[in-house]
């Protein structure tokens, strides 16, 4: 039976978790037509073989930006609708029919909600709602973002591919130029388990990184210098929408929440450091 679905992983100097995420698509109830795409080296097409996957491998020795991967995805595809998967995240359970149901049933783009890949670390939980708060479940619909989309094919035939130059960010830039011309849904069963810290130093410094490369990618949308004000100003906005979002949590995921809730202050502190201290382009290092 031909899928159709397919799923681009995307994976930098071979991902230390690229088979488990490979796996979890493969695992979906509905068939998922997969290509792993590779960039910054390492031997992703051995590691699969070895872990008893066949899939098709695009593997290059030099680094891509998200958006250039994104396009191989692309071209080495051909069902109807195609996801991407960050090679360090889980597709759950559901993620792959929950999405063809919304597609089915007319929608354009199919949004998929973050979860907790680390369900025990509360760290992890700070992290997931600094950094996702916008597009959970419990976030108030217009207040929710919608990413991690899935495609009709046909988008990029009329709105064209992801730009490469973008360090980050290729996504809010191509999802933009479809709003209001195609319908965007979330599919509340698909969700996305990410890899969150578990350690408050690793959650600070990448509160810090995420705030400064934020601040840069924006600008390099907007054909600008970094926005730092912008951003920057988002920290505290989060931590009042995490506080929210929590209280608004079903049980027991709401005490889990509120005692991580700490946490997310510290993190939003440094987010905004990050922003504040944003230099050059999105592209640069």
């Amino acid at each position: 039976m031909a899928a159709e679905l397919a799923c681009a992983v995307l994976s930098y100097r071979d991902e230390p978790y690229l088979v488990e995420a490979v796996r979890s698509v493969l695992e979906q109830d509905a068939p998922v037509e997969v290509v792993v795409v590779n960039s910054g080296g390492g031997d992703p097409a051995g590691r699969l073989a070895a872990a008893g996957i066949g899939v098709p491998v695009h593997s290059c020795s030099e680094r891509l930006y998200p958006g250039a991967a994104r396009n191989i995805g692309i071209e080495r595809t051909r069902a109807p609708y195609l996801a991407f998967l960050a090679a360090d995240c889980l597709a759950a359970p559901g993620w792959a029919a929950a999405r063809l149901a919304e597609h089915r049933a007319g929608a354009d783009a199919v949004a998929s909600a973050p979860t907790n890949a680390y369900t025990a670390s509360a760290v992890a939980w700070a992290a997931l709602l600094l950094l996702h708060n916008r597009r959970l479940a419990e976030t108030r619909p217009g207040q929710r973002l919608l990413y991690s989309l899935s495609y009709d094919r046909s988008l990029f035939d009329r709105f064209g591919r992801f730009r490469e130059d973008l360090r980050a960010g290729e996504d809010t830039e191509f999802n933009a130029r479809f709003k209001g011309q195609a319908r965007t849904v979330l599919a509340t069963g698909a969700l996305t388990a990410h890899r969150y810290p578990t350690r408050f130093g690793a959650l600070l410094g990448d509160a810090f990184r995420r705030g400064r490369l934020q601040a840069r990618m924006q600008g390099a949308i907007e054909g600008r210098g970094p926005r730092r004000l912008l951003v920057a100003s988002r920290g505290p906005r989060n931590v009042v929408r995490s506080l929210l979002v929590s209280a608004r949590s079903p049980r027991p995921q709401r005490g889990t929440l509120l005692r991580a809730w700490p946490l997310v202050l510290a993190g939003a502190v440094t987010y905004t450091a990050g922003a504040l201290t944003a230099f050059g382009g999105a592209s640069s290092e």
